[in-house]
Formats: structure tokens, sequence, C-alpha cells
């Protein structure tokens, strides 16, 4: 649950838990300071959650989505043993063994630590996983190498591996070298969900790296001083969205021969964007799949206010959806095959995780590939509750979707008459 003025994951706490006023201030203020509005005081600063470089963040505010609904299981047609249900599918022009991606993840501590693992649990597990941004501006073009080249040593022709970039790595040429270096395809960032609007950011010490990183065109803040000297923070910047400019860059990327996936975040002007792009798909751009960024994605840091205030999960935006000439996958909040399952049903073809891969690669040495096999095992079983052979033929099933809420009745478009469901 989000508690506004006052979370764990600030470092916060309200002094009268049991008696908090709509504001988020206790309801008998003893101006004690706990709370973010006395950490804003002191530090002059929107409160991001703690601590960074070693958690990853998730927003709590809660809104309709897919934990509203339950799947209605099929009483007719043939028996279907669930070990004999094939979850193999294509996502993005790609063979994958679950219609699954592990998402973006860039330069924070948090997901470096485990990136070279991440890319040869992919490769094992025969899914594909995005490189994220910052990765080449941080650790230099022997970083980049670093995590494209286990998936390469372990690839048998399932999964893929791609290299996002935003606005200043687009400059530095991140997916020219990446490319070259074996990558299968790009991803353009054009926005993400737990922090739409903003760029990528990591907070930082060391002179010498504020000047390197301006370099490149990244803002670079000074935010604080302690013992151990200056703290700064790096912002990529989130660039412009216009449809001629974007299609000249789809037209050049399109030069480099590979697949080009695109991540935006769920908000306004989502569904003009998604006709722009198929338009170009259509005009011989490979545009061959677009992740959609949800309220609820993870994040290594981002503002704690925007994560739970701006945004919608991106469940929501599949009733929306008309047919597209590409791929989509949804992503925020996602970690079962039973939410795989309902995403597809709800019409996408599949989702993108990335904090629930986090957890498995530090948990296990096979941790990847186990958890992916968690997931296939699960949508094996909703498959034999529909009674269909394929997980292809889950997406769009949405008669079979129970909503149980009148809010997520309306959201979803989906009926509550159980002599609509039960036909």
């Amino acid at each position: 649950m989000y508690h506004k003025n006052a979370d764990k994951a600030t470092g916060t706490s309200y002094s009268f838990p049991e008696h908090v006023t709509p504001s988020g201030m206790c309801s008998i203020c003893t101006k004690c300071g706990r709370c973010e509005i006395g950490l804003r005081a002191k530090e002059g600063l929107s409160p991001f959650p703690k601590p960074f470089g070693v958690a990853q963040f998730g927003a709590e505010k809660k809104t309709p989505d897919i934990n509203d609904l339950n799947i209605v299981p099929e009483l007719f047609g043939d028996g279907v043993f669930f070990g004999d249900v094939s979850i193999e599918t294509t996502i993005g022009s790609f063979r994958v063994r679950a219609p699954v991606s592990i998402a973006a993840m860039g330069s924070t501590k948090v997901a470096s630590v485990h990136g070279e693992a991440l890319s040869e649990g992919a490769a094992r597990a025969g899914i594909p996983i995005v490189i994220g941004e910052n990765v080449l501006v941080t650790y230099g073009e022997e970083g980049l190498r670093k995590r494209i080249e286990p998936f390469l040593k372990n690839y048998d022709g399932y999964g893929a591996v791609l290299v996002q970039g935003n606005e200043q790595e687009q400059k530095m040429g991140v997916f020219e070298r990446g490319v070259k270096m074996g990558a299968h395809g790009i991803e353009i960032k054009v926005s993400q969900g737990a922090k739409p609007g903003l760029g990528g950011e990591v907070e930082f010490r060391g002179e010498h790296l504020a000047k390197k990183y301006q370099k490149y065109g990244y803002r670079v803040l000074e935010i604080g001083e302690d013992e151990n000297g200056k703290i700064y923070q790096r912002h990529a910047l989130p660039g412009s969205l216009f449809e001629e400019e974007f299609g000249e860059k789809l037209k050049k990327y399109s030069e480099l021969g590979v697949p080009i996936w695109i991540k935006v975040a769920a908000g306004s002007g989502l569904l003009r964007f998604l006709e722009f792009l198929n338009e170009m798909k259509r005009d011989g751009v490979p545009i061959e799949c677009v992740t959609v960024d949800g309220m609820g994605g993870g994040t290594g840091m981002s503002p704690w206010v925007i994560m739970n205030e701006i945004g919608l999960h991106s469940s929501n935006i599949l009733p929306a959806l008309s047919d597209l000439d590409f791929d989509v996958l949804v992503a925020g909040g996602y970690n079962t095959g039973v939410d795989i399952a309902k995403a597809m049903m709800l019409g996408a073809d599949g989702v993108a995780i990335g904090r629930a891969f986090l957890v498995a690669a530090n948990v296990s040495e096979n941790g990847i590939v186990n958890y992916v096999k968690s997931l296939k095992g699960d949508l094996q079983m909703v498959c034999a509750t529909q009674r269909v052979k394929s997980v292809k033929d889950l997406k769009g099933r949405r008669e079979r979707l129970y909503p149980l809420t009148k809010e997520a009745a309306e959201v979803f478009g989906l009926s509550q008459d159980p002599r609509k469901v039960l036909r």
C-alpha cells in the first residue's frame, strides 16, 4: 500500500500511523520531521527510495490491474494434459522458448552486478534480453561487450540479445557498436514506466566522472556533500518526440540490418505513437516489437512521488489496442506465468520482466533458467484450463477473464454478468 508522505522506501515514518489525514500528515502533528516533509526540508530534494545501488524499487500505489482479474476455465473441448502444451512462440521476430523477455536494466549497480549472469541465463533459457541504457557511457565498450558475449557464447537459436540506447548514447554510437559486437537487435528508449518524462538517473561521486558525463551530453547535478566529498546525480535527457524526426531516426537505424524494438511508457499519446509506428512498419522499417512500460515498473533510481503518482498500469492500455503489425510486450509488475497469461488474453504478445530476474539471478546459479521453467509451467497449466495446446492460442481470449471489481470491469471492458461469462 502506498503511504503518502511517509514510507519505508524513503526511510521516513509517521508519529501516529493510525491517525493520518488525506494529506499524508498525522492528524496530530508534533512537527517531529520524521516524515517526507521533514526529509524535503533537510535535503531540498524530492525523496528517492533508498538504499541506492543496493536495492531495487517498485511503486506501491494500487490501481486496477491484472490482479483484479481471474481466469475462467473452459469446460468443453478436447482434454489437454498441461505437460503437452507448447510454450514456444516468437517475440519481436525471434524464436523464444517462452513469451517473456528480460527487460532493459542499465548501469545502476543493483543491475550491473548481475549483468553477465542475466545474459548467460537468458541464452540458456531461450528468451530475449535487452541490455539497458548507460552501460556504454559508464563502463565503456568493454563493459558493453561483457553484457553481450555471455549470451552469444550460450546462444542456441532461441532468444536474442538487444542493446538499448537513450538520446545521449545514440549520439555515442551505442547501436552501431552493439551490432558490431554481435547484438541481434536494438531497442530505442523513448521513456520508461517508473519515471515517464524523465531520463535515466544515477547517484555518483567524483568530479572526474561529472566532467566525463557532461562531455557526453548528460545533465549533472551536485546534490550534496559529506565527509567523503561531493555527491552528484547524472540525468539522461528524455529527448523530444515528433513523428517526422523519429521517423528519420527509424530510417537511419534500419540501415543496421537488425530488428528494431522500442520502449515507451504508458501515457497520453501512446495510441497515436503506435499508429505512427505501424505506418513506418508498413513502409519497410523493421519495427518488430514495442515494450509498453507501465506504472509499477522497477527501477534502480527514480523519485518516489513520480513512481507512485504518474502513469498507469501497462495492462490498462491493452483494451485500447488495435491490430498492429509488430508485437507488443507489457512491463511493470508481472512475475508469474498467470500474469503473462492474463496479459496475453488481454491482447499482449508477452511480457517483459525486470526485478524478478534480478532476484532469480541472485539466489541461484541456475536461477534464470529455473525461474523461466517455472513460468512455463504456470503457462502450461493455464493453457490446459483453456483447452488449448499452444501458448499462442491464449492471445485475445478476453471473454475468459472475469473482473473481480466494478472498477476493473470498466477499465478492461469486461462483464461481471454471470450469464455472459458462463455462457
